[in-house]
């Protein structure tokens, strides 16, 4: 049989191993996790966008506008829209599809109900990474309240820490 100090030596080294596993691996799946979450529900607002302004741009039957653009890393330019009538819409890979403002917004509704979904996914991957990192620090809790004899302390009638 080993000695108290053995036992908990082991324990320790034991305690540590779950910490490190924590801090090197469930930390960052976490915020990787969260990170994905939030990009994808950043690109449901931007559709969100699109939908909206093609609706009132088409409800309000504007012809010509003026708007900023983008040119990149944030920087703006004023430009005239001589006919707001279509659009070019980013599909992906970098492709753009030029679209009546009907079926911008009808492309906008779609991929905003797949991101919705991918949404839901990233929510439940945030969620499993939490419930392992809550299930690790239970492991350590339990292994840290374990007396050298081997039993379990009393928790404070039963309740949690």
């Amino acid at each position: 049989m080993a000695s108290p100090a053995a036992v908990q030596q082991q324990r320790s080294a034991k305690i540590a191993e779950y910490e490190r596993f924590i801090g090197e691996r469930l930390r960052p799946d976490l915020e990787a996790a969260e990170r994905a979450r939030d990009e994808t529900q950043r690109e449901v607002l931007q559709w969100e966008a699109l939908a909206v302004n093609a609706k009132s741009l088409r409800e309000e039957g504007r012809e010509e506008m003026r708007t900023l653009v983008d040119l990149g890393s944030q920087v703006y330019c004023q430009a005239e829209v001589p006919d707001t009538s279509r659009v070019f819409v980013n599909v992906g890979l970098g492709f753009h599809a030029e679209m009546d403002l009907a079926q911008a917004e009808a492309f906008a509704e779609k991929k905003i109900a797949a991101l919705r979904e991918k949404v839901k996914a990233r929510v439940d991957e945030v969620a499993n990474v939490q419930s392992h990192v809550k299930l690790v620090t239970e492991g350590i809790r339990e292994l840290m309240q374990l007396d050298p004899g081997g039993s379990s302390r009393e928790r404070n009638r039963g309740g949690f820490d």
